[in-house]
């Protein structure tokens, strides 16, 4: 009898390591799947952090253009002529040059610029507007000049600025500028 019962604990203990390696062949894919699927879940964890951060950065990149993009003049007074739609602008421009006392030796206007992009792109929507200048003063009062332009609170553009010293008194500065006006119609 206990032959019989080796026998059939022999029998019994082959089954069940043969049960034991059936199991193990048919759960090792499903264990490889699970294992796949933890290494996507990590990488799709990054990938979703990488999203959130082109996000955020995306979002700040509009914000700071919304800060620094100047708004673009809209006179609000019907005129006649196309000169009228600059209302103040003109002014503001030659009035910064003598309040900064800078001499105005010469002064014309353009309104069909044709190198201006907005001006051959855009041109039914915006009036534009190049003066044509040339200054004479210091280093100090021509950046002071710029300065004034540069924080003038609608959008001007300085189209060209060429700067060369007087002949006969290189500290006075006698410079070119064309000063790009941009109005809404």
């Amino acid at each position: 009898m206990n032959k019989n019962l080796a026998v059939a604990l022999a029998i019994i203990g082959c089954s069940l390591i043969y049960g034991i390696y059936l199991i193990f062949i048919q759960a090792q894919p499903a264990y490889t799947a699970y294992q796949e699927i933890e290494e996507q879940k990590v990488n799709l964890a990054s990938l979703k952090q990488q999203i959130d951060d082109i996000k955020a950065k995306q979002a700040a990149h509009v914000k700071k253009e919304q800060t620094e993009t100047k708004p673009i003049y809209k006179n609000d007074v019907p005129g006649d002529g196309e000169m009228s739609a600059f209302g103040v602008m003109f002014e503001d421009v030659i009035q910064a040059a003598k309040y900064n006392k800078l001499k105005l030796y010469s002064i014309a206007y353009n309104m069909a610029p044709a190198d201006d992009i907005v001006y051959k792109n855009i041109a039914s929507e915006y009036n534009v507007c190049e003066i044509a200048m040339q200054l004479i003063g210091s280093y100090e009062d021509l950046k002071s000049y710029l300065q004034d332009i540069y924080n003038y609170p609608y959008l001007i553009n300085i189209g060209k600025l060429e700067i060369k010293p007087y002949e006969r008194d290189k500290s006075v500065l006698i410079a070119d500028a064309k000063i790009v006006l941009y109005s809404k119609k």
